[in-house]
């Protein structure tokens, strides 16, 4: 059995294209939107409050649906527009999204008391395309 550390998570966004000119603000609720989504799987098939998932479980999950081998160079050369705990937000979007079956509190502990993770999330602009182009990693 292999032990994966936090920090060994990476990008499991993928690569996000937008028109240029789109505004940071859209790009960051679209990304949080795309992590509720992703979360929200999780939760419905795996949840129970009665046990909860622990942190490196959730994070291997995470890892194991969405992790993408090459995010391409927006992470590297692009410029980083947000680093937050969006546990407030996603537990909100969450919520909403099954209809309160899942509620605000199960969602923050989803990655067990303490351990939501910190999003980081990163655009670059793509002049052959005239886009912009975003990615984004999980990590605690």
């Amino acid at each position: 059995m292999i032990i994966l550390r936090q920090k060994e998570f990476g990008k499991v966004g993928g690569i996000y294209r937008f028109p240029a000119g789109t505004e940071d603000q859209e790009i960051i609720e679209h990304i949080l939107h795309d992590f509720s989504l992703k979360l929200y799987g999780i939760l419905k098939l795996y949840y129970s409050p009665k046990v909860g998932c622990s942190s490196l479980c959730t994070y291997d999950i995470f890892k194991k649906w969405w992790e993408i081998e090459d995010p391409g160079d927006v992470s590297h050369d692009g410029e980083e527009i947000y680093n937050e705990i969006p546990s407030d937000w996603c537990a909100s979007e969450i919520e909403n999204i099954s209809g309160g079956t899942i509620t605000k509190d199960e969602v923050k502990r989803s990655f067990s008391g303490g351990e939501f993770p910190i999003l980081k999330i990163w655009k670059g602009y793509h002049e052959g395309r005239d886009e912009i182009y975003a990615t984004y990693e999980i990590m605690r």
